[in-house]
């Protein structure tokens, strides 16, 4: 009589505050990084011309890139923002965050101390200032804001 059977079990409950904080913690980090790529995407989308010219103070591309990296690049960042929002690309939007970031971040380290004409450029032009540490932190932020993400949708081992 005192023994519960296996149908009287209560099976753990998924509205415990553990089980929704990582789901409050994913919705907020993917709605942050999709506003943050989505404003980046728009902001160069509104003068490419000046974003090709942000692109050029950084010396690392030649000049036949400039152009098509002026266009793809906020279009990536344009697709990463919807992809975060959308539950079932939010791994490889983490993914794409991660690589570009990445590569933001060694291009702001390999100008680090440099003045560049139109600062990072990481959210359109801004005024002449040297690369710091703040800029390159700002990346790393961000990968580690989709690492978190990318751990919060790991796929769950079959048991």
């Amino acid at each position: 009589m005192g023994e519960l059977s296996a149908n009287n079990r209560k099976a753990p409950s998924k509205s415990s505050s553990n089980s929704r904080f990582p789901a409050w913690l994913k919705l907020v980090l993917q709605l942050a990084l999709a506003a943050i790529f989505l404003w980046s995407a728009v902001a160069k989308f509104i003068d490419i011309f000046t974003f090709g010219e942000i692109l050029r103070s950084y010396k690392l591309v030649p000049d036949v890139l400039i152009k098509p990296l002026a266009i793809l690049l906020p279009i990536a960042e344009l697709l990463i923002a919807i992809c975060l929002l959308i539950p079932v690309t939010v791994r490889a939007a983490s993914w794409g965050v991660i690589v570009l970031s990445l590569v933001f971040a060694a291009g702001l380290l390999y100008n680090y101390g440099e003045v560049l004409p139109y600062g990072c450029g990481c959210f359109g032009p801004a005024e002449a200032k040297p690369v710091g540490f703040v800029d390159v932190l700002k990346d790393i932020l961000f990968i580690a804001a989709a690492a978190v993400l990318l751990f919060l949708n790991r796929k769950k081992a079959l048991a």
